[in-house]
């Protein structure tokens, strides 16, 4: 009896095996995604072989209920890879299929045979310096070679990195590969979307989130049978299935967003450099603030270091004035005298500025005057933040909505008052004192219109607006030339999360905020608003130096014992029911410590503690951290299956979490 071994997306490590459909070949099957039944749910799986079983015909089987794709999508690479995140990230094959392969993917009902319209190629040139000309040499070479080698693109803002980028995808083309480059944020798809078909046309397609279900297939079919020959996307365009991979390109790769937070947490940083082992590829990593595990590689020949650390055209890098927020009366303006002058200075000149807050809503805190009470999400332990338009409270990780309360729950007072300051506070702000200027706020909210990233992009880049003000999503990438001016409301608000990396982040936001100013003919200047103006990361960011605040930072790290001289995970132990949560995480990580004794693996053990929001949409939440080798972490994280928790415990592992809070 031929049966099929079918790879369900379940936290299970096994397979499951199923019939084939009536009068269907099971060799058909294979490499295909299927519907099936899985206990009371139907699935969908991924057919990875089949199997003759032989004397079993006693055996009770289900069969698959449908067939999904009409081709193959399951290649012996899928498979390579898909063993190596089940391994490195502890999930099961089935859940390492789904992220490379999505379930959700839908064919077409009908496939339009629409005549492709050859866009008219503008091939703009643009004059490489010497370093961008250095730097495309070597990864030409590379590439040349065939063999697989990484670069760590170290720039300062504006120094030419794009197109060094796209210099390299045109070489990897002209000798017959194809090319994936990742960015950072859904908002700067427009603009690159925008330079690569300048470019090369029809060879380019665009994946992320935003794009339908039945979008993705057809970009999926065209990447595999290589209509198209560059893929531009997010974190998940790392699974783009070109055959003949030549060249990887991750940009901005310091930014958290390339690794996954929901199971399986893979880093797409990890895949980029697995594949380009695996196709004999080139992969580059560009930032002109690398995250501090990459520049010790480089600087330790574990990656080749490229440094371009001028500005094209011989510009200047922006001026950056720090102004304290200490000595500002209460309830006065959130904008300084300074930078609402340097602001007013900007527009007379018929300039764009740029305006940085990472924090939307309103105000983040409704408090009692009286009782000094604050209301919380009742879902999570965290204060729900005030919005307007229409005025409502909102839980920005759960998602509850309530009315702005008339009195406090506690006391009953009627002093109930907002405080802090959000991206809708600042646009009231800019508006009264702003009249006549245009302004675009882009943040998590306005961004869950998809046109609205196009909007703000061809906005700016138009002159139909004067000021873009937003969260991280504007602090990066973006190329206006006309902005001549950058202000950084509140430079604090990732300096005080308990975090390892909240230093490193917050200078990296500093210097890619002011790197968005003069680009163009006109030297920027920025202006950073902040009441700790003496913290090194700070003071580091003023001087554009990455080098001197990597030299302090990393010393911070060694004493600490963090990344980049350990490894680490984040067990997560949750429940609904708070004393099961506690109790449970008491015992694992007595569990977990005899056996770091006992197979003697050299790890160090954290906690457990309360996450820093201890109760999310209505789940207590408790962490214990691992610190040592990765390799000693795995071998732990095997024998999480084995323990007991109580019922209604849920037991989870990130390897190499961002935070670990």
């Amino acid at each position: 009896m031929i049966v099929l071994e079918v790879s369900i997306p379940v936290p299970l490590n096994k397979n499951f095996y199923y019939l084939p459909p009536e009068s269907i070949n099971p060799e058909y099957v294979v490499g295909k995604r299927v519907r099936v039944q899985f206990g009371k749910r139907t699935l969908t799986g991924y057919a990875v072989s089949s199997l003759n079983i032989e004397g079993n015909n006693s055996l009770k089987l289900k069969r698959i209920i449908e067939i999904i794709d009409k081709d193959s999508l399951i290649t012996c690479e899928t498979m390579e890879l898909a063993n190596y995140i089940s391994k490195n990230y502890v999930c099961s094959l089935g859940e390492a299929l789904a992220s490379i392969i999505s379930v959700s993917m839908k064919p077409p009902k009908r496939i339009s045979k629409v005549k492709n319209t050859p866009t008219e190629l503008v091939q703009e040139r643009h004059i490489l310096n010497i370093d961008q000309n250095k730097a495309v040499n070597l990864i030409n070479k590379s590439l040349e070679k065939n063999i697989y080698t990484s670069f760590l693109l170290h720039g300062v803002t504006a120094s030419g990195k794009t197109e060094v980028y796209i210099n390299a995808i045109e070489y990897a083309l002209k000798q017959n590969k194809t090319a994936i480059m990742l960015i950072p944020e859904i908002s700067l798809t427009p603009q690159f979307v925008y330079v690569m078909t300048k470019r090369f046309g029809l060879k380019v397609g665009v994946w992320h989130s935003g794009i339908s279900n039945i979008e993705k297939y057809k970009l999926f079919s065209k990447a595999k049978s290589i209509d198209i020959k560059i893929m531009i996307g997010a974190r998940s365009a790392i699974f783009t299935p070109f055959e003949n991979l030549g060249l990887i390109v991750i940009d901005e790769e310091h930014e958290h967003t390339y690794k996954q937070e929901q199971k399986p947490s893979y880093d797409a940083r990890e895949i980029a450099k697995w594949r380009g082992n695996y196709h004999n590829a080139v992969v580059v990593l560009g930032s002109a603030t690398p995250s501090l595990e990459s520049y010790k590689d480089a600087l330790e020949n574990k990656i080749n270091l490229i440094e371009l650390n001028e500005r094209i055209d011989g510009k200047e890098l922006p001026e950056v004035k720090v102004v304290s927020l200490k000595n500002r009366f209460f309830k006065s303006s959130l904008l300084l005298s300074e930078t609402v002058d340097a602001i007013s200075k900007a527009l007379s000149r018929k300039e764009q500025v740029i305006v940085f807050l990472n924090r939307r809503g309103y105000s983040p805190v409704i408090m009692c005057r009286k009782c000094a009470s604050v209301y919380q999400c009742p879902k999570c332990s965290i204060s729900m933040v005030f919005h307007r338009n229409p005025d409502s409270l909102k839980c920005h990780y759960c998602g509850e909505t309530k009315s702005l309360p008339v009195a406090c729950s506690a006391c009953k007072s009627r002093e109930v008052t907002v405080f802090g300051t959000g991206t809708q506070k600042v646009e009231d702000e800019l508006k009264k004192l702003f009249k006549t200027a245009r302004i675009f706020r882009l943040d998590g909210d306005t961004a869950s219109l998809k046109e609205n990233y196009e909007k703000a992009y061809n906005g700016i880049k138009n002159g139909e607006y004067d000021i873009l003000l937003g969260t991280q999503m504007i602090a990066k990438g973006f190329d206006f030339p006309r902005v001549s001016l950058a202000c950084v409301i509140d430079a604090d608000t990732s300096l005080h999360l308990p975090g390892f990396k909240s230093v490193e982040k917050t200078f990296q936001l500093i210097t890619q905020v002011a790197g968005r100013s003069g680009r163009g003919d006109i030297r920027g200047s920025v202006i950073v608003q902040t009441n700790l103006p003496n913290h090194y990361a700070i003071e580091h960011a003023k001087n554009h130096d990455f080098v001197s605040f990597y030299n302090v930072e990393i010393e911070q790290r060694k004493k600490l014992f963090y990344p980049p001289y350990c490894d680490v995970a984040k067990i997560s132990i949750r429940n609904k029911d708070e004393k099961k949560a506690a109790k449970d995480s008491e015992k694992l990580i007595s569990f977990l410590e005899e056996l770091v004794k006992s197979y003697k693996l050299g790890l160090k053990l954290l906690g457990p503690v309360s996450a820093y929001i201890s109760k999310l949409n209505n789940i207590y939440r408790k962490h214990i951290i691992i610190k040592g080798e990765r390799e000693n972490i795995l071998k732990l994280a095997i024998f999480l299956d084995n323990f007991k928790q109580s019922w209604g415990t849920l037991i989870g592992i990130e390897i190499m979490p961002t935070d670990l809070i």
